[in-house]
Order: C-alpha cells, then sequence, then structure tokens
C-alpha cells in the first residue's frame, strides 16, 4: 500500500465531512447535533458545509487545516490541524458563533442544552497545535494510518515559522483505542472533566473529556 500526504482540497469536502461526523460520534451511535438540535445526518452534513462556506480560520471547520492521507490514491484519513487562538479568538467560540448565526431559532431552543454542555468543556491551550476531527475509513484502521497523519502534521508545524510548543487532542473518554494510539504517539495526560450532570448521556457518548498534550 503506497500512501501520501496532502492537503485538503473541494473535492475531499464530503469524505471531511464524513470523518467529522464519524469523530463527533465517538465510535456510539448518538450524534451530538441530533440530541442538541434535532439534525438527522444529512441536515449536519448541510450545517458543516454551511460553516465551511463561511471560511472562518481558527477553528476545526476550516477546509484549510484539513490534511489528508490518501491510500493507493484514494482519501482514507484525515485530521484538522490548526494554533489556538492565533485570530485573537478561540476555536470553540468561533465555531459557535458560526452554528448559531446558520441554525437561528434551533441554536436559541437548545439553550438550556448547550448549558449542559459547559459542564464538559475543557480550556484549550493557546497557541498549541490543536488536532481535532481525526478519522480513518473503517477498512483502513488498525494500520497505525492516522499516528503517521498525526506525526506528518506535527512536522508541518516544526517546520512552520511561529512553531508552536505543544501539540493537543481533545476527545471523550469513551474511546479507548484512539486513547491508546495517542498515547503510543507521544501524548500524556493534560486534563480531564467528568460531568455530574445527569443528562449528558442523552446528549453525549460519554460523560468524561480528555486533554492529551505533546511537547513539540
Amino acid at each position: 500500500m503506497n500512501i501520501a500526504f496532502r492537503n485538503a482540497e473541494i473535492s475531499d469536502r464530503d469524505f471531511i465531512v464524513e470523518g467529522i461526523i464519524e469523530a463527533e460520534m465517538s465510535g456510539s451511535y448518538i450524534l451530538p447535533y441530533t440530541t442538541l438540535f434535532g439534525l438527522g445526518k444529512s441536515e449536519t452534513k448541510s450545517l458543516i458545509l454551511a460553516v465551511m462556506d463561511e471560511e472562518i480560520e481558527g477553528q476545526e471547520w476550516y477546509l484549510p487545516n484539513f490534511n489528508i492521507l490518501e491510500a493507493d490514491g484514494q482519501p482514507v484519513a484525515c485530521l484538522s490541524a490548526w494554533t489556538e487562538g492565533a485570530t485573537g479568538l478561540g476555536s470553540g467560540v468561533l465555531k459557535a458563533q458560526a452554528m448559531a448565526w446558520i441554525l437561528g431559532e434551533k441554536w436559541t431552543q437548545a439553550g438550556s442544552k448547550l448549558e449542559i454542555l459547559k459542564s464538559m468543556q475543557l480550556p484549550r491551550v493557546q497557541l498549541a497545535l490543536q488536532l481535532e476531527c481525526i478519522y480513518t475509513k473503517t477498512e483502513f484502521r488498525g494500520l497505525g494510518l492516522a499516528s503517521k497523519l498525526i506525526e506528518h502534521c506535527i512536522e508541518g508545524a516544526l517546520n512552520a515559522e511561529k512553531k508552536p510548543g505543544e501539540a493537543e487532542i481533545q476527545l471523550l473518554g469513551n474511546n479507548e483505542a484512539a486513547l491508546r494510539s495517542y498515547t503510543k504517539c507521544g501524548f500524556l495526560l493534560r486534563d480531564k472533566v467528568t460531568s455530574t450532570q445527569p443528562e449528558i448521556l442523552t446528549l453525549l457518548a460519554h460523560h468524561t473529556r480528555v486533554s492529551l498534550t505533546k511537547p513539540l
């Protein structure tokens, strides 16, 4: 199998959206955009594409942030990489503003659920390289491709003019296979939060979120 790395292109959008949705579900059947806003997969895809179309730098759904790993000429893995806070605002704020604008009344109606989600928030490391939306097609899992893509993105960051001091990954605590994989890549536990809100498991696949970091 021949692998190659490249930056995402417009033609990759459907594959990237597939990856975002799978990453958000974290190995479960719970899609947060369904539990929060009543959106099906098709509507969630439209939401993600609408945010991409806004071309907002500094958050994970910005198309130029995405890196693609190809195997024998086809995209099989992707991730989003950006420097947190480099544009002056946090990635969570930027994405939330865009979603609120696009969803309108649905966002307002989800206010109480969004408050519950705050119990799961972890602050991101400012000016750290963020690695999110990490996804590998099912039939290509177990081959270490996500790890190779992570290493490729870190190498690119180290060669950048403004080198970040560390890399960070955030994920839900139920994703044990990913946790093992990231640990093998040299990431260590930085922080963890467990929600005591009883409703959290109706919204997300797990009640714990963890932050892993790696010095660069």
